[in-house]
Protein backbone atom coordinates (compact mmCIF):
# COMPACT_ATOMS: atom_id res chain seq x y z
CA UNK A 1 0.00 0.00 0.00
CA UNK A 2 2.67 2.25 1.08
CA UNK A 3 4.59 1.25 -2.31
CA UNK A 4 1.62 2.40 -4.28
CA UNK A 5 0.85 5.34 -2.28
CA UNK A 6 4.20 6.26 -3.26
CA UNK A 7 3.92 5.42 -6.71
CA UNK A 8 0.74 7.80 -7.26
CA UNK A 9 2.62 10.91 -5.34
CA UNK A 10 5.52 10.88 -7.88
CA UNK A 11 3.13 11.12 -10.62
CA UNK A 12 1.61 13.92 -8.74
CA UNK A 13 4.65 15.47 -8.09
CA UNK A 14 5.68 14.61 -12.14
CA UNK A 15 2.62 16.26 -12.96
CA UNK A 16 3.09 19.48 -11.33
CA UNK A 17 6.28 20.05 -12.74
CA UNK A 18 5.39 19.02 -16.53
CA UNK A 19 2.73 21.72 -16.12
CA UNK A 20 4.71 23.85 -14.26
CA UNK A 21 7.38 24.05 -17.43
CA UNK A 22 4.44 23.96 -19.91
CA UNK A 23 2.84 27.54 -18.11
CA UNK A 24 5.97 29.01 -17.62
CA UNK A 25 7.48 28.62 -21.32
CA UNK A 26 7.98 31.84 -22.48
CA UNK A 27 5.73 32.41 -26.34
CA UNK A 28 7.39 32.18 -29.68
CA UNK A 29 7.70 35.60 -30.76
CA UNK A 30 5.74 36.32 -34.31
CA UNK A 31 7.83 38.39 -36.99
CA UNK A 32 5.72 40.66 -38.49
CA UNK A 33 6.47 42.98 -41.71
CA UNK A 34 4.26 46.82 -41.81
CA UNK A 35 3.85 47.56 -45.30
CA UNK A 36 1.86 50.12 -47.00
CA UNK A 37 0.53 50.59 -50.59
CA UNK A 38 -1.56 52.67 -52.86
CA UNK A 39 -3.83 52.04 -55.68
CA UNK A 40 -5.13 54.53 -58.46
CA UNK A 41 -7.89 54.64 -61.10
CA UNK A 42 -8.41 57.23 -63.99
CA UNK A 43 -11.97 57.37 -64.97
CA UNK A 44 -13.80 59.99 -67.75
CA UNK A 45 -15.69 62.17 -65.34
CA UNK A 46 -19.92 62.34 -66.73
CA UNK A 47 -20.84 65.58 -64.39
CA UNK A 48 -19.49 68.92 -63.46
CA UNK A 49 -19.93 71.72 -60.97
CA UNK A 50 -19.99 75.30 -61.60
CA UNK A 51 -20.35 77.88 -59.36
CA UNK A 52 -21.23 81.37 -60.68
CA UNK A 53 -22.17 84.61 -59.33
CA UNK A 54 -23.98 87.70 -59.98
CA UNK A 55 -22.47 90.54 -58.73
CA UNK A 56 -24.15 94.60 -58.72
CA UNK A 57 -23.24 97.92 -57.17
CA UNK A 58 -25.57 100.88 -56.59
CA UNK A 59 -25.22 103.65 -54.26
CA UNK A 60 -28.49 102.91 -52.71
CA UNK A 61 -28.88 99.35 -50.85
CA UNK A 62 -32.38 98.50 -52.55
CA UNK A 63 -31.95 99.62 -55.71
CA UNK A 64 -28.67 97.35 -55.05
CA UNK A 65 -30.58 94.53 -54.25
CA UNK A 66 -33.46 94.61 -56.50
CA UNK A 67 -31.15 94.81 -59.54
CA UNK A 68 -29.61 91.77 -58.44
CA UNK A 69 -32.45 89.85 -57.89
CA UNK A 70 -33.77 90.52 -61.81
CA UNK A 71 -30.26 89.25 -62.89
CA UNK A 72 -30.22 86.41 -60.74
CA UNK A 73 -33.60 85.32 -61.74
CA UNK A 74 -32.45 85.81 -65.69
CA UNK A 75 -29.65 83.88 -64.74
CA UNK A 76 -31.47 80.72 -62.94
CA UNK A 77 -34.19 81.09 -65.82
CA UNK A 78 -31.48 80.38 -68.84
CA UNK A 79 -30.00 77.86 -67.09
CA UNK A 80 -33.38 75.64 -66.09
CA UNK A 81 -34.08 76.43 -70.20
CA UNK A 82 -31.16 74.01 -70.95
CA UNK A 83 -33.50 70.82 -69.05
CA UNK A 84 -31.14 71.46 -65.82
CA UNK A 85 -33.05 69.71 -62.89
CA UNK A 86 -34.10 72.33 -60.33
CA UNK A 87 -32.54 70.22 -57.60
CA UNK A 88 -29.26 70.58 -59.28
CA UNK A 89 -29.34 74.18 -58.85
CA UNK A 90 -28.83 76.14 -55.57
CA UNK A 91 -27.15 79.36 -54.16
CA UNK A 92 -24.79 78.58 -51.89
CA UNK A 93 -23.65 82.31 -50.84
CA UNK A 94 -25.47 86.18 -50.82
CA UNK A 95 -23.58 88.88 -49.53
CA UNK A 96 -24.29 92.70 -49.25
CA UNK A 97 -21.25 95.00 -48.26
CA UNK A 98 -20.07 98.64 -48.83
CA UNK A 99 -17.28 99.88 -50.09
CA UNK A 100 -15.39 101.75 -47.11
CA UNK A 101 -12.52 102.15 -48.65
CA UNK A 102 -12.36 105.73 -48.97
CA UNK A 103 -12.87 108.74 -46.89
CA UNK A 104 -16.61 108.44 -47.66
CA UNK A 105 -19.19 105.67 -47.92
CA UNK A 106 -18.85 103.73 -51.02
CA UNK A 107 -21.92 101.88 -53.24
CA UNK A 108 -23.28 99.27 -51.37
CA UNK A 109 -22.23 95.46 -53.53
CA UNK A 110 -24.66 92.43 -53.98
CA UNK A 111 -23.83 89.20 -54.58
CA UNK A 112 -25.72 86.21 -55.49
CA UNK A 113 -23.74 82.95 -55.78
CA UNK A 114 -25.55 80.05 -57.45
CA UNK A 115 -24.50 76.56 -57.29
CA UNK A 116 -24.69 74.11 -60.59
CA UNK A 117 -24.16 70.99 -61.10
CA UNK A 118 -24.16 69.94 -64.83
CA UNK A 119 -25.17 66.15 -65.79
CA UNK A 120 -24.28 65.98 -69.23
CA UNK A 121 -21.37 67.10 -69.73
CA UNK A 122 -22.04 68.24 -73.33
CA UNK A 123 -23.92 71.04 -72.21
CA UNK A 124 -21.40 72.86 -69.90
CA UNK A 125 -20.69 75.26 -72.59
CA UNK A 126 -24.08 75.93 -73.22
CA UNK A 127 -24.77 76.72 -69.74
CA UNK A 128 -21.29 78.98 -69.17
CA UNK A 129 -22.69 81.09 -72.05
CA UNK A 130 -26.07 81.10 -71.13
CA UNK A 131 -25.32 81.99 -67.33
CA UNK A 132 -22.89 85.29 -69.22
CA UNK A 133 -25.24 86.26 -71.36
CA UNK A 134 -28.05 86.98 -68.86
CA UNK A 135 -26.22 88.06 -65.92
CA UNK A 136 -23.53 86.42 -64.48
CA UNK A 137 -20.62 88.01 -63.73
CA UNK A 138 -18.07 85.25 -62.93
CA UNK A 139 -17.45 82.40 -62.94
CA UNK A 140 -15.68 81.21 -60.11
CA UNK A 141 -15.28 77.41 -59.26
CA UNK A 142 -15.33 74.43 -62.17
CA UNK A 143 -14.87 70.95 -60.87
CA UNK A 144 -15.12 67.61 -62.93
CA UNK A 145 -16.55 64.49 -60.51
CA UNK A 146 -17.82 61.28 -61.50
CA UNK A 147 -21.67 60.27 -60.44
CA UNK A 148 -20.24 56.45 -59.51
CA UNK A 149 -17.26 55.96 -57.89
CA UNK A 150 -18.24 52.40 -56.27
CA UNK A 151 -16.10 50.63 -59.59
CA UNK A 152 -13.21 52.70 -59.67
CA UNK A 153 -12.48 53.02 -55.81
CA UNK A 154 -12.80 48.60 -55.60
CA UNK A 155 -10.16 48.75 -58.63
CA UNK A 156 -8.50 51.22 -56.59
CA UNK A 157 -8.74 49.15 -53.04
CA UNK A 158 -7.59 45.89 -55.32
CA UNK A 159 -4.54 48.14 -56.86
CA UNK A 160 -3.73 49.27 -53.42
CA UNK A 161 -3.33 45.69 -51.31
CA UNK A 162 -1.70 44.39 -54.63
CA UNK A 163 1.29 46.97 -54.18
CA UNK A 164 1.35 46.69 -50.07
CA UNK A 165 1.82 42.72 -50.93
CA UNK A 166 4.65 43.34 -53.71
CA UNK A 167 6.62 45.68 -51.31
CA UNK A 168 5.74 43.10 -48.36
CA UNK A 169 7.17 40.10 -51.00
CA UNK A 170 10.27 42.01 -51.77
CA UNK A 171 11.12 43.11 -48.56
CA UNK A 172 10.57 39.64 -46.80
CA UNK A 173 12.89 37.48 -49.61
CA UNK A 174 15.48 40.39 -49.61
CA UNK A 175 15.55 39.25 -45.79
CA UNK A 176 15.24 35.47 -46.13
CA UNK A 177 11.79 35.37 -45.00
CA UNK A 178 8.75 34.00 -45.91
CA UNK A 179 5.23 36.41 -45.96
CA UNK A 180 3.06 34.71 -44.21
CA UNK A 181 -0.63 35.91 -43.06
CA UNK A 182 -1.87 39.09 -43.02
CA UNK A 183 -2.06 39.62 -39.47
CA UNK A 184 -3.74 43.34 -39.72
CA UNK A 185 -4.98 45.40 -42.93
CA UNK A 186 -6.37 49.19 -42.92
CA UNK A 187 -7.84 51.43 -45.25
CA UNK A 188 -6.41 55.15 -44.70
CA UNK A 189 -8.49 56.52 -46.78
CA UNK A 190 -9.46 57.77 -50.24
CA UNK A 191 -9.93 60.87 -52.74
CA UNK A 192 -11.47 61.67 -55.70
CA UNK A 193 -8.98 63.71 -58.13
CA UNK A 194 -9.45 66.05 -60.84
CA UNK A 195 -6.93 66.41 -63.71
CA UNK A 196 -8.71 69.24 -65.37
CA UNK A 197 -8.25 70.77 -69.14
CA UNK A 198 -10.78 73.44 -68.46
CA UNK A 199 -11.62 75.13 -71.61
CA UNK A 200 -10.24 74.55 -75.13
CA UNK A 201 -9.07 77.61 -77.33
CA UNK A 202 -12.18 78.99 -78.60
CA UNK A 203 -12.42 77.81 -82.48
CA UNK A 204 -13.06 81.41 -84.70
CA UNK A 205 -16.81 79.61 -86.21
CA UNK A 206 -17.72 78.92 -82.64
CA UNK A 207 -20.97 80.15 -80.86
CA UNK A 208 -20.52 77.82 -77.65
CA UNK A 209 -17.66 78.27 -75.47
CA UNK A 210 -16.10 74.45 -76.13
CA UNK A 211 -14.96 72.47 -72.83
CA UNK A 212 -12.63 69.95 -72.75
CA UNK A 213 -12.88 66.90 -70.07
CA UNK A 214 -9.90 65.82 -68.46
CA UNK A 215 -10.11 62.74 -65.84
CA UNK A 216 -10.80 62.25 -62.37
CA UNK A 217 -8.27 59.93 -60.65
CA UNK A 218 -9.87 57.55 -57.61
CA UNK A 219 -6.98 57.16 -54.88
CA UNK A 220 -6.71 55.11 -52.06
CA UNK A 221 -4.58 53.55 -49.67
CA UNK A 222 -3.80 50.49 -47.47
CA UNK A 223 -1.82 49.44 -44.57
CA UNK A 224 -1.02 45.80 -44.06
CA UNK A 225 1.02 43.89 -41.14
CA UNK A 226 2.14 40.42 -42.70
CA UNK A 227 3.30 37.85 -40.40
CA UNK A 228 6.89 35.96 -41.33
CA UNK A 229 7.62 32.73 -41.75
Amino acid sequence: MKKLCSFYFMIFLGTIFFSSCTVNKPAEPVRTISVSGTGSVAVKPDQVTLRFFVKTSEWNVNLAAEKNATATTNVLKAIKALEIDEADIATYDYRISQDNSKDYPGKYTVTNSITVLVRNIEKTGNVIDEAVKNGANGLTSFEYSVSDTATALRQARTLAVQDAQDAAALLAGASGCILGNVMDIQENGHSSYANTRMLKAVAFDSTTTPIEAGTVTISTSVSITYALQ
